[in-house]
């Protein structure tokens, strides 16, 4: 048994997605911007600067992602998560993982405000050790915003956690990746946004968190 567990959120903790995508949509509204192809490419999940950059392949500028994501985080950090919901057995797979003596925490491509908001509606912020986000750090200047990898390269280091003491679960490629480059076991859960192409680059798959274990 692993002793540190790290957990993606949208879609391996919780289904996010209809709440992600009416903030998106809202602030395309409200920047006045046409966004045809958003029912067809958009996934939660990726950080708003790559989903905007797959969204508006050519045309994506650094102004637009500042503006997107300071439009997003307006509409979703205050409607309160109406239509998110955990998956069923996750949280409690959590909780047995610290009877057993594990260490659990979120690592998030989500905005920090955003998921510290949900883990206190959820009642998380009292079971998780601790919540990463990749904009925890924006306001460092020595560290700046991190992508997945840079982000659990930085908590390894912070807490001197031996990658093949520790495990990444998540649902989509990024997590895979993040794991890989840091010496992590990867599992992919199959009841989140992943791909099957994502998730063949897991080293093992659950679906269900009983297959945790």
């Amino acid at each position: 048994m692993k002793q540190f567990w790290f957990f993606d959120l949208d879609g391996t903790l919780a289904d996010t997605d209809r709440d992600i995508r009416e903030a998106w949509r809202a602030t395309l509204a409200d920047l006045g911007i046409d966004c045809p192809n958003f029912d067809r490419d958009f996934v939660a999940g990726p950080p708003i600067e790559a989903m905007a950059e797959k969204l508006f392949p050519g045309r994506y500028t650094e102004e637009l992602g500042l503006r997107l994501r300071a439009g997003f985080g307006g509409h979703y950090d205050h409607d309160g998560f109406p239509n998110t919901f955990e998956y069923p057995g996750v949280i409690d797979a959590v909780r047995r993982l610290k009877s057993l003596g594990c260490r659990v925490f979120i690592a998030t491509n989500k905005r920090f405000a955003g998921a510290t908001l949900m883990a206190r509606k959820f009642g998380w912020d009292r079971l998780f050790d601790f919540i990463y986000a990749g904009d925890m750090y924006k306001d460092d200047p020595s560290v700046g915003k991190l992508r997945k990898p840079a982000l659990l390269a930085k908590i390894l280091a912070e807490r001197g956690i031996s990658a093949a003491d520790a495990v990444m679960v998540g649902d989509t490629v990024s997590d895979f990746e993040a794991a890989r480059a840091n010496g992590l076991e990867s599992v992919g859960v199959t009841w989140g946004y992943g791909t099957s192409a994502e998730l063949a680059q897991a080293d093992r798959l659950v679906s269900s968190p009983d297959d945790l274990f």
